[in-house]
């Protein structure tokens, strides 16, 4: 070991606290809006279907980047592809913070998106060349996974602690500090790595990789979103198919891949990719929802929902750490379906409890919740990154990230969308209002209540009861998708886990496995 990596090793912690405190803020930012709904709803008169794309365009840019950016890393250094993703997410924060309508809000999300997509895979990438025992890197792994799972659960509240003071776009504010910070400490732990033998720069690939995730995500979206046309799903699909096959065939082909897909040979990263998409399509996709039933069902404030899911990223954070001694000692052919067990438990409380006002019972749904997710998440992280060699720890960070990322923005397309569905299907108003009603009333609760607040006294309480009546029959209805979804996802990897089990009865072990071997391309 050179004197310059006795020194990194030497500092190692303190690089893990600073990589994680880079990734909080670009987890926390994929739902810190979701409090801000009535806000932008009122402020910027956003749509229902503006509001969707205002959420939705982080989640779906950095799908279509972080495939680039992962292996980018690999040839210019970690480091410095952090202090870019760092820089541009700063900027695009103040952007964001400064729009004024929802067009520009959209495209200043779309640029954090950017940023996001680079400090993502370049933060796991790190933790994966710094940690070199195989024990400290499980741990290292499981709290930067307790980041990823609990950084969704902490949008909420970080942005219901804001808004209690301030205006929703201070909610992109206080990460300018963070980012800067963060500048600071990388710039002074870290020296950039690039290897010496480093694979040639093509652009085809890159190029092909991001037209079709993106368009293959864009038309997903597109086909769940109610009131798109045929042309906005089919078009951006056959062109996102079409790049995507192109990308494929070239990989296979190539003898420096970008992305090495004979990484998925190994069972344990196969695992792992299952169980950090599913699960983070459930959690992402349903958190807007809770936060907008306990803002306009039950009637609490931003800053009281905001604390009201404090115990979610609470049993997440706590969660992850402990899940790779545990899968080290059970395997995980227990852990991972007994987190998504738990999960599936709380998403079945919330459900039988959705008519009712928030409560200890609920608080303990989000503990299960919490909890299973954050486990699964950090044992899925572990199996994704040690399936590596080191030299492509920023392709497997970046299927890692896209896996997180591709489960995020289409949980909250496809169970927004079934929300938005069921509502509007169960939305129904007395005969006597409802022709004083606009229709904009059935689009969502967010327009109902906004325009039950601008009706006569009786209108306005029609508008609200009927409301309410149908978000929480499309809420509970969601609420058992969200159940079935992780139930099913812990039934097939148990079943894939036990038919390669080996005779004597349990598979390899994540955290004990040895070291990967040496890359064969080189």
């Amino acid at each position: 070991m050179s004197s310059e990596d006795r020194a990194v090793h030497s500092r190692r912690w303190l690089i893990l606290a600073t990589v994680a405190g880079c990734f909080l803020p670009v987890a926390a930012d994929a739902t810190i809006l979701n409090v801000a709904v009535p806000s932008l709803t009122e402020a910027l008169g956003a749509s229902a279907r503006e509001l969707l794309w205002i959420v939705d365009i982080y989640p779906l840019v950095m799908v279509g980047l972080v495939l680039v950016t992962g292996p980018l890393g690999d040839r210019v250094g970690h480091q410095r592809l952090l202090l870019t993703g760092l820089g541009v997410f700063g900027v695009s924060s103040a952007l964001s913070a400064l729009a004024t309508a929802p067009a520009a809000l959209i495209a200043g999300r779309a640029a954090l998106a950017v940023g996001a997509s680079m400090i993502i895979p370049a933060t796991l990438a790190i933790i994966r060349q710094v940690f070199h025992d195989p024990r400290e890197r499980a741990f290292a792994i499981g709290v930067w996974s307790a980041i990823a799972a609990s950084g969704a659960a902490v949008g909420p509240v970080a942005g219901g602690l804001v808004l209690a003071d301030y205006w929703w776009g201070a909610v992109f504010l206080i990460n300018i500090p963070l980012v800067a910070a963060a500048l600071f400490l990388v710039f002074s732990l870290l020296t950039n790595q690039v290897p010496e033998d480093k694979d040639p720069w093509e652009a085809t690939s890159p190029v092909l990789a991001a037209v079709g995730t993106v368009g293959i995500v864009y038309a997903v979206k597109s086909a769940a979103h109610q009131g798109s046309a045929p042309i906005e799903t089919w078009v951006p699909g056959v062109i996102g198919l079409v790049a995507a096959t192109f990308f494929l065939r070239r990989q296979l082909r190539s003898e420096q891949p970008m992305l090495d897909l004979a990484l998925f040979r190994e069972q344990h990263f196969r695992i792992g990719v299952m169980a950090a998409t599913f699960p983070v399509f459930v959690l992402v996709g349903f958190e807007l929802q809770l936060a907008q039933h306990l803002q306009f069902v039950i009637g609490r404030s931003p800053w009281e929902a905001g604390i009201f899911l404090l115990p979610m990223p609470i049993a997440a954070f706590a969660a992850a750490p402990l899940a790779g001694p545990l899968s080290s000692r059970y395997g995980v052919s227990v852990i991972i379906p007994a987190g998504l067990g738990l999960a599936a438990l709380g998403y079945v409380g919330i459900a039988i409890s959705a008519d009712s006002s928030a409560s200890l019972a609920l608080t303990g749904c989000l503990i299960l919740i919490g909890a299973g997710h954050g486990g699964v998440q950090a044992v899925a992280s572990d199996a994704i990154m040690t399936g590596a060699p080191p030299n492509r720890a920023g392709a497997a960070a970046s299927i890692e990230s896209v896996s997180y990322e591709m489960g995020a923005g289409l949980g909250i397309a496809l169970l927004g969308s079934l929300m938005a569905a069921v509502y509007s299907h169960t939305f129904a108003l007395p005969p006597t209002t409802e022709a004083a009603v606009p229709d904009k009333a059935s689009d969502s609760i967010g327009e109902a209540v906004s325009l039950a607040h601008k009706a006569q006294t009786d209108v306005g309480r029609a508008i609200t009861v009927a409301a309410k009546e149908a978000f929480i029959h499309a809420y509970r209805v969601t609420a058992i998708s969200a159940a079935v979804i992780v139930a099913i996802t812990a039934v097939v990897i148990a079943l894939i886990l036990k038919r390669s089990a080996p005779g004597h009865g349990e598979e390899e072990q994540v955290s004990h496995r040895s070291a990967p071997k040496p890359d064969s391309r080189r």
